[in-house]
């Protein structure tokens, strides 16, 4: 209730996810269920995309239950395909069948949750992990995404296209040289879309998420480095559920820049660059000016780190 009069006084809702088709790969575990569920909960229809059959039918059941007490719950379409966002033929075959359930339809909402992460030292770690890093969270989203637009647009739809990434494609630091890039690389497809996609009146928008309990963070802690942990302190991890929400409420805004929490809004501001919108003006602009002041010390903070743990580090021949 809070919210809707929010939006009437400063402006509409700009997602309205009922009746609406919504495309989420990752959907399985994780930021990527949660999503599923929370818009099959407002009344999309709902399709959810990734590779394990077992964890894609659990997460089906859980998605519907989401739905149960909608009036129109009979109504709602939901589906779980099985394929590897990876390969560019798998992607493309989960968009038929996604799309021959909605009478060839192309989905209105695409969200792309689909990563993951392995932390190491740069040179402790397999070429091989650089590689597959990238093939996932940058192809794996690429792909789906390419393949979506060209249906939407050539079906005139007006629709969403959200890269769900986490705070490290704004910033980085130690550890994380096979997942960063991606982001990065993941943030400039964003920023790109943003603009161009403006032909077309289809809206991108791109996540940063915090830490977030879920199976990858779980998966992500088994190989990183101490010092890692040690720069990243006491996080505080979301639950998928909160992290959800978060992304809900800016999408309502119409937010390009996504976040879900207070350092990971200092981050963004701190790292716009010049073609992305803000957020608020005000908001940001005072934000802006404390991410200049305490930028400061923290990178003094993560480089004193780095350096006293030379001894714990020996170079290997």
């Amino acid at each position: 209730m809070g919210n809707s009069i929010w939006y009437k006084i400063l402006g509409r809702n700009k997602f309205l996810p009922q009746g609406k088709h919504a495309y989420v790969t990752g959907g399985s575990k994780g930021l990527g269920k949660a999503i599923a569920k929370l818009l099959a909960s407002k009344g999309a229809h709902v399709t959810i995309i990734a590779r394990d059959k077992d964890h894609l039918q659990i997460a089906l059941e859980e998605i519907k239950d989401a739905a149960k007490g909608r009036e129109d719950y009979k109504n709602l379409i939901f589906n779980a395909i099985s394929a590897d966002v990876t390969n560019y033929e798998d992607s493309v075959r989960a968009l038929n069948e996604a799309c021959d359930l909605h009478n060839g339809r192309a989905p209105d909402f695409i969200f792309c949750c689909a990563g993951a992460c392995k932390p190491g030292l740069f040179i402790e770690q397999d070429i091989s992990e650089f590689e597959s890093g990238m093939q996932l969270n940058y192809h794996g989203t690429l792909y789906t995404v390419h393949e979506g637009v060209k249906r939407m647009t050539r079906q005139r739809i007006k629709g969403k296209i959200v890269l769900v990434r986490t705070v490290l494609g704004v910033m980085s630091f130690i550890g994380f040289s096979q997942y960063a890039p991606t982001k990065y690389a993941l943030r400039g497809l964003a920023e790109t879309l943003r603009n161009e996609l403006l032909l077309y009146d289809i809206s991108v928008h791109c996540y940063f998420a915090g830490t977030i309990d879920s199976p990858g963070l779980q998966q992500e802690n088994k190989t990183k480095p101490k010092i890692t942990s040690e720069i990243e302190g006491d996080d505080v991890a979301l639950s998928p559920d909160q992290a959800a929400k978060a992304l809900y409420k800016s999408l309502c805004k119409g937010h390009f820049h996504i976040t879900s929490d207070l350092g990971g809004n200092i981050c963004r501001v701190a790292s716009k660059g010049a073609v992305s919108p803000t957020n608020n003006f005000i908001v940001d602009s005072l934000l802006s000016a404390f991410a200049w002041i305490g930028g400061i010390p923290f990178r003094y903070m993560i480089d004193k780190k780095v350096k006293d743990s030379k001894s714990e580090y020996p170079i290997h021949d």
